[in-house]
């Protein structure tokens, strides 16, 4: 089955915004087996959209657009798909109904303008949105959505579950397992597990995330056992380099580590200035395991909060093994991660090169500290540092698990 993704705004054509809509689209549908032929962006002209709707009709099965829903004059999607179909735009009383339910209990007053938030062509079914106000809907071989992502990614799952049973998509079912990697390049991955893919009908392909390579496999229900046989020789292959499964993430893997081995964790950041803490506070549940989290940028607060010794950062410097080890010694905490380093763009020297970063983890009395250099600008320094912080204590539990 053919689609094509529809992204209706002017602020994503003049820079006002980013899409990352048909990013998650082209996920979601890929594992129905939906291929897009082709995405377009359009402004919030009529014709404009009247003639990309046509010209999207006559090429795929499915239309699929995100944006214009709202209520201002500019949201003008769905009296688009009403204009193309030859259909009125109505309003349902139970759908109102429910819109101004939503604006009593987010304290808003509801004028007449947003009556159109809950508009449609007749004939359209609507998906409930949980978490924002105008539903999606679909017509015809049409489905529109908000262009609000967290909105999008609310009602874009009921949507694909309903048609892919309408269309009869899943006779046998879809399987996919992610494999989620860090610290090994994507050619090398693909080298190294390429050859285990002998069968018809079992596929792979690599998806580069800001935590990592996800590596998915993809097949159908009946193929399953296979498809975990694939996945155990690949473990078998490269598993230090892996550090989970499907909606596995690195902060989540650490926090649930830490809480199942009943211990607590606290960190002390200088080039990385919290951002370590910050990805662990977005876990649920970290509250129990978290201690502490200390950003020590300058010399002096290296001394007095955490006791480094003024000699070793006057003989090593403060980018040093010596000062990250003495860094995840001043936390009283179970475990401890600490970072310091030369982020840039400037302050490099050729012994200590801009993007080089020590990061010191101790576990109980056991301290580690890898000695890291990364590439890129001052920003993807940092979140190097905080990735590979988070992997290095993974396997550094891992190992520790393996042993008790």
């Amino acid at each position: 089955m053919k689609a094509a993704l529809i992204l209706v705004g002017t602020e994503l054509l003049n820079g006002g915004m980013l899409d990352t809509n048909s990013l998650y689209i082209a996920e979601e549908l890929n594992k129905y087996g939906i291929e897009i032929e082709f995405k377009i962006t359009v402004r919030d002209f009529m014709d404009e959209i009247l003639k990309t709707i046509d010209y999207a009709k006559k090429n795929v099965d499915l239309v699929i657009m995100s944006g214009g829903l709202g209520p201002t004059i500019d949201d003008i999607t769905k009296e688009a798909i009403g204009k193309y179909l030859n259909k009125p735009l109505i309003v349902e009383d139970d759908e109102l109904a429910e819109l101004k339910e939503k604006f009593k209990k987010a304290n808003i007053d509801f004028i007449k303008i947003n009556v159109k938030e809950v508009e449609k062509p007749q004939g359209a079914i609507s998906f409930k949105n949980d978490v924002g106000m105008a539903p999606a809907i679909y017509i015809d071989g049409i489905a529109a959505f908000p262009g609000v992502p967290r909105e999008l990614y609310n009602m874009f799952p009921k949507f694909i579950s309903w048609y892919s049973k309408e269309k009869n998509l899943l006779k046998d079912g879809i399987y996919i397992k992610d494999i989620l990697t860090f610290g090994m390049a994507e050619s090398l991955l693909d080298e190294s597990i390429r050859d285990f893919f002998t069968e018809d009908g079992i596929y792979y392909e690599f998806l580069v995330k800001n935590y990592g390579i996800l590596i998915r496999l993809q097949s159908t229900e009946s193929n399953k056992n296979k498809v975990e046989k694939i996945v155990e020789k690949i473990y078998n292959k490269i598993g230090m380099y892996i550090f989970g499964e499907d909606e596995d993430r690195l902060e989540k893997k650490v926090v649930q580590m830490v809480t199942d081995l009943g211990m607590n964790i606290s960190t002390a950041e200088s080039c990385t200035g919290g951002m370590i803490a910050s990805r662990l506070v977005d876990v649920p549940g970290v509250s129990s395991v978290l201690k502490e989290g200390v950003v020590t940028y300058s010399n002096e607060a290296k001394i007095n909060r955490l006791g480094v010794k003024k000699e070793t950062l006057e003989k090593y410097g403060a980018v040093s093994e010596e000062t990250a080890k003495e860094m995840v010694l001043g936390l009283d905490s179970d475990i401890a991660i600490a970072t310091t380093g030369i982020a840039g763009p400037d302050g490099g020297t050729q012994e200590k090169p801009v993007g080089l970063v020590y990061i010191g983890i101790r576990v109980k009395d056991k301290v580690y500290v890898e000695r890291k250099i990364f590439n890129g600008s001052r920003n993807k320094v940092r979140e190097r540092a905080v990735l590979q912080s988070l992997f290095s204590l993974i396997k550094i539990l891992k190992k520790g698990e393996s042993n008790e």
